[in-house]
C-alpha cells in the first residue's frame, strides 16, 4: 500500500519521515502531556523498590507515563534520584501472535492518557473495531500488586470478548481516531476526535471535540461539538492542547484543513449534561498555508492566550504561526535563525517560560531531519528557533529521533519520547525513553543545557518479548502526587 502527499499516514508511523511517496507491505513483518501541555514538578524521592505501580512512600512521588502506540500498552517509571521502571499496563485488546500488532484488524493503539486522584484513562484508537475507539478507566488500586517493573496483563481485567472487570472499564467512543484528550477541572475528559481514515491520501471529514465522563458508562451521554460548523471547518482534528489553566478555551490543530481552530467553553461544563454543554460550545477557525506536503499537527500555549502552530515537511523550510483568541494569525517571518537553516520536520513543542512583563515565551520543540535534537523557539513579533539543547547527542540512539516531549512544571526536568526515522512498525523495538536535568540559566539568550540525560529504556529490549519492545512512544506524561512518606 502507497500512501502520498503528506506525512505517512497512520498513528503507528507518526514517528516516520515525510516523503512524497512511502510504500509499505500489507503485512509488515515487524501534569505535563503531549496532548494536553499540562504539567507538574518533580519528586523528592524514589520509592521505586515499592509494590503497586503507582505507590508512593515518598512526600512526593514523580511518574512519567509513556503511551506505547504500537506496543499496546502504557509504560510507567517514577523518575526522581534514581529513576525505574515502576510496570507496564498492557492494553493488547486484541492481541497479534506475532507482536507486531499489525495484522488485519488486531490494532489497539492506546494514545492519549489522564492520570487523576483515583482512575488512570486511557484512549485507544482501534477498538473495538478498527473504524472505533474507546476510552479505557481503571482504577488506580487495581495496580497495587504489580511488582516493580512488572506487567499488568490483560487478563486481570479483560476477558477477550468485550467484557471488562477488576474495577476497569470500558466507554465506546463510536468514533474513528478519538485519542487526543485534555483533563477539564471539573473532572470531565475533552477528546479531540481526527474523525478520518488516517491510512487514505486525503482527510476531509471534520474532526469533533468530545466532552466525556468517565464515570458515566452510557454513550449516549458523551457531549459531540461538530468543528464542520465553524468559519474555517477543522478537517482532521489533531493536537488539542488548553489556552489557559482553567481550560475556558482550547485550541486544535487541524491537518486535514491545514488550520487551526479555537473554541471557547461553557463555564458550567462540569456540570449539565454533556450534550446541552456541548451545544454551547462557540469557536472560530482560521487557515493557515496550505499545500500537500505539509502537516498541521503540533500546537503549544504561550501562557499568555495565544498558541503557537507548527507547520512543517520535508521539502522546505517549517512554518510557525502566532494564532490569538478570536483565530488571528500570523506568520513568523523568521522561522529558523541563523545556523539552523536546514532544519525541516518538527514534531511536538513543550512552553518552558511563558510570555509576560514584556517578554516572549519560550518552548522546546523535537526535530527529526536532517539533525534530529531539542531545539529552543523563542517568541515574540517573529518566533523562531533561535538555539539547539545541548546534550542530547550522545544519548539519543542512531536512528531514532524525538517525538513527544513533557516538560516538569519547574522546567528542571524534561521527559522525550524517541523511536525510528522511518517505518517503525519494520523496526527492532530500540526505541527510547529519555529523562534529562535541565540548565534554564540561560533559556532567554535561547542557550539550554542538558545537564543529565538517561534512557529509561537502557538494557530493557528483548528481541524475543513484544512486551519490551518500543517503536512509536507517542505521548509522554508527567505527573506528581503525594505519598505517604516523611
Amino acid at each position: 500500500m502507497c500512501y502520498r502527499g503528506r506525512m505517512i499516514p497512520r498513528l503507528g508511523l507518526l514517528l516516520a519521515a515525510a516523503v512524497p511517496i512511502a510504500c509499505l507491505p500489507d503485512n509488515p513483518p515487524g501534569d505535563t502531556d503531549t496532548a494536553t501541555g499540562t504539567s507538574s514538578s518533580t519528586s523528592d524521592g524514589a520509592g521505586a523498590d515499592v509494590a503497586g505501580i503507582f505507590s508512593c512512600d515518598q512526600p512526593t512521588c514523580t511518574f512519567l507515563l509513556v503511551s506505547q502506540t504500537l506496543d499496546d500498552r502504557v509504560d510507567v517509571y517514577e523518575v526522581a534520584s534514581d529513576p525505574a521502571l515502576r510496570g507496564r499496563i498492557d492494553v493488547d485488546l486484541k492481541p497479534d501472535p506475532s507482536g507486531f500488532q499489525t495484522e488485519g484488524d488486531l490494532l489497539d493503539e492506546p494514545y492519549g492518557i489522564v492520570l487523576d486522584a483515583t482512575d488512570l484513562h486511557v484512549l485507544v484508537g482501534h477498538y473495538p473495531a478498527r473504524e472505533k475507539g474507546s476510552l479505557i478507566t481503571f482504577p488506580l488500586d487495581a495496580f497495587a500488586d504489580v511488582t516493580p517493573g512488572g506487567v499488568y496483563g490483560v487478563d486481570a481485567y479483560f476477558d477477550g470478548k468485550g467484557t471488562f472487570s477488576a474495577g476497569a472499564r470500558g466507554l465506546a467512543l463510536d468514533r474513528q481516531e478519538a485519542i487526543f484528550a485534555l483533563p477539564h477541572p471539573s473532572g470531565r475528559l475533552l477528546v479531540g476526535v481526527f474523525n478520518n481514515d488516517i491510512r487514505a491520501i486525503d482527510w476531509p471529514t471534520a474532526g469533533q471535540l468530545l466532552i466525556v465522563d468517565p464515570a458515566d458508562p452510557d454513550t449516549a451521554s458523551i457531549g459531540a461539538f461538530d468543528l464542520a460548523g465553524l468559519d474555517e471547518p477543522c478537517l482532521g482534528a489533531w493536537g488539542l492542547v488548553a489556552l489557559d489553566d482553567a481550560v475556558t478555551s482550547v485550541a486544535l490543530a487541524c491537518d486535514g484543513s491545514d488550520s487551526v481552530a479555537v473554541l471557547d467553553l461553557p463555564a458550567d461544563l462540569g456540570a449539565g449534561d454533556p450534550a446541552v454543554e456541548a451545544g454551547k460550545i462557540s469557536g472560530c477557525g482560521v487557515a493557515l498555508a496550505a499545500g500537500a506536503s505539509w502537516t498541521t499537527r503540533f500546537l503549544a500555549p504561550d501562557g499568555a492566550g495565544k498558541v503557537l502552530a507548527v507547520q512543517s515537511q520535508l521539502l522546505a523550510a517549517p512554518r510557525l504561526w502566532t494564532v490569538d483568541g478570536s483565530c488571528k494569525a500570523v506568520p513568523s517571518t523568521t522561522s529558523l535563525g541563523a545556523g539552523y537553516e536546514d532544519l525541516r520536520l518538527f514534531n511536538e513543542v513543550a512552553l518552558v517560560t511563558p510570555a509576560g512583563g514584556g517578554q516572549p515565551a519560550t518552548w522546546l520543540i523535537a526535530a527529526t531531519t536532517p539533525d534530529p535534537g531539542i531545539y529552543v523557539v523563542r517568541g515574540g513579533a517573529a518566533p523562531g528557533v533561535c538555539g539547539r539543547v545541548d546534550g542530547f547527542d550522545a544519548a539519543l540512539t542512531a536512528g531514532n529521533a524525538p517525538y513527544a516531549l513533557a516538560l516538569a512544571a519547574d522546567g528542571s526536568r524534561l521527559a522525550v519520547g524517541a523511536g525510528p526515522l522511518s517505518n517503525p512498525e519494520l523496526a527492532e523495538g530500540r526505541g527510547q525513553i529519555l529523562w534529562a536535568g535541565l540548565d534554564l540559566a540561560s533559556v532567554g539568550e535561547c542557550a539550554v543545557v542538558a545537564t543529565t540525560v538517561t534512557d529509561l529504556n537502557e538494557g530493557r529490549y528483548v528481541a524475543s518479548d513484544p512486551k519490551t519492545w518500543v517503536r512509536a512512544p507517542n505521548v509522554v506524561h508527567i505527573h506528581e502526587v503525594a505519598g505517604g512518606g516523611a
